[in-house]
């Protein structure tokens, strides 16, 4: 065929020349002219002819979407894709649309390509850009392996014309290099290229909690963690070592061609803790117990000097009580105002205990106690007794051996009554009430663990003031006689017993 078209040429061009000469010197015959001039129609015919029957290929036009990634950036993901449009193009069957053309038509259209995986979504862009084919596919990361897939779809009737796919196992510049020319091959209907496997390198990967620890495999030092080691199929012993970590040594075994990861944890050292154990103190006390105490007071003259003022009125024709008392003799005065109270002790920790007690105070206490034997008289007699409630803490910051220092801070509620009685029949009287505030110090000596005497000085508020209950009260009110201040010291002796 090539023999021919080149004997058509020549053919042609020693025509062209004989004419030209023939009509510059006209040295041809007419008759010889003739038959050229019939050859070269003859030959220009054919040339034509075979022109027309050489056939002309018209390329389809193709636009490659970006591929959706899974396990890869995406700017790795627009990387690929433009290796893979730049590969179809080459290979030579379609004509293949530029991505910042097909972006800019779908800009001024104003549709997103966000989240544009489906095949009716790129079908849809085919139509909007006008091609004819769309190719859309994804590039997936498993562990050491990649996935590209591709597929043609024709946009007119949504059919899938044909797909490619290749697995890669190495790194994306294998990807790029071989899997994309393949990929591009098979989606244009030709052979895909072989795939080159990566070889595989025996290693271990190497990470330890904490990082930076020391490595050494069989005894030698290799640097520090996180590291990747290769090495030849054996059997190793990899020691790890961090300051202030316990030293760990695992053994391990490589196979051929295997990638081993190492996750090792290091334990804190636990720096040995001295401890100091002080030798136990000896106990004040048990934990619970009772005390009776003896009180004494100064309140007797200021007692004293109310039964006074009472016996003044009574002087004077006033009638204090319930019932006329006949007689004009004055009551007594008081020697003394003393009492006895007695606590329940609980001991809140080595240095505090609580107290909770009861007391009672008596004029003239002793002589009360004596007469107790004896028998009623017939007269008139005034008789002045406080019932008290108090609730004390204990303070014992110091510690001597059998002597035991301590303050006392507490409260309590406190009532005076200033009874008339005849024939110990009671003619009422005025009744007084106090919130009384105390503190004191004192000291105990403890000969034995379950008895101790104590010696205490405290001082109590006890303004006491007069309860308005019936018209005896009424009485004392008008009077005058409506407070007593008892605020005073007070000395004690208790007698302490534990158990």
């Amino acid at each position: 065929m090539a023999k021919t078209i080149r004997f058509i040429f020549a053919v042609i061009l020693i025509l062209g020349i004989s004419v030209q000469a023939q009509e510059k010197f006209k040295l041809l015959d007419s008759a010889i002219i003739q038959d050229s001039t019939m050859l070269s129609a003859t030959a220009v015919d054919s040339v034509d002819s075979l022109i027309e029957n050489i056939p002309q290929k018209v390329k389809t036009a193709v636009a490659v979407l970006e591929l959706d990634p899974n396990g890869v950036s995406e700017s790795e993901a627009r990387a690929l894709s433009d290796r893979l449009r730049i590969e179809v193009f080459n290979a030579g069957e379609y004509e293949v649309m530029e991505r910042d053309k097909m972006n800019r038509i779908l800009d001024e259209m104003q549709f997103h390509l966000d989240d544009c995986t489906s095949d009716e979504c790129a079908i849809e862009i085919g139509r909007l850009i006008g091609v004819s084919k769309i190719i859309a596919g994804s590039i997936s990361k498993v562990g050491e392996y990649f996935t590209v897939s591709a597929r043609l779809i024709d946009v007119e009737t949504s059919k899938i014309e044909a797909t490619a796919i290749e697995d890669v196992e190495g790194t994306l510049g294998v990807v790029l290099t071989q899997a994309m020319p393949s990929i591009a091959k098979k989606i244009s209907g030709q052979i895909g290229i072989e795939i080159k496997k990566t070889v595989i390198k025996t290693a271990v990967n190497i990470i330890t909690d904490p990082e930076n620890s020391a490595i050494y495999i069989n005894g030698v030092y290799r640097g520090e963690s996180p590291m990747k080691i290769e090495l030849d199929p054996d059997d190793y012993i990899l020691r790890s070592v961090k300051e202030g970590y316990d030293t760990l040594e695992k053994p391990f075994t490589l196979s051929e061609g295997q990638l081993l990861d190492i996750n090792i944890v290091l334990s804190k050292i636990v720096e040995p803790q001295v401890i100091v154990r002080e030798a136990p103190k000896k106990k004040r006390s048990i934990s619970k117990g009772f005390r009776i105490k003896y009180i004494s007071t100064g309140a007797s003259d200021r007692i004293n000097n109310l039964i006074k003022q009472i016996n003044d009125y009574r002087m004077d024709g006033v009638q204090f009580y319930k019932k006329p008392i006949e007689k004009l003799d004055s009551f007594s005065i008081i020697k003394s105002f003393n009492g006895i109270e007695v606590y329940n002790s609980s001991q809140v920790g080595d240095n505090i205990g609580f107290e909770f007690g009861l007391g009672i105070y008596r004029g003239d206490l002793a002589k009360w106690f004596s007469d107790m034997d004896k028998g009623n008289n017939e007269s008139y007699s005034l008789v002045t007794w406080s019932p008290q409630i108090m609730m004390n803490l204990r303070f014992a910051p110091i510690r001597y051996p059998l002597f035991y220092p301590y303050v006392d801070v507490g409260f309590g509620y406190n009532l005076l009554f200033m009874n008339a009685y005849y024939n110990e029949k009671s003619l009422g009287g005025p009744m007084y009430q106090s919130w009384g505030f105390i503190y004191g110090i004192g000291f105990e000596i403890r000969p034995i663990r379950f008895f101790g005497v104590s010696i205490e000085w405290n001082r109590k508020n006890l303004d006491m003031r007069l309860m308005d209950i019936d018209e005896v009260t009424d009485n004392f009110k008008d009077y005058d006689l409506d407070k007593i201040d008892l605020t005073g010291n007070r000395v004690g002796v208790a007698l302490n017993f534990y158990y």
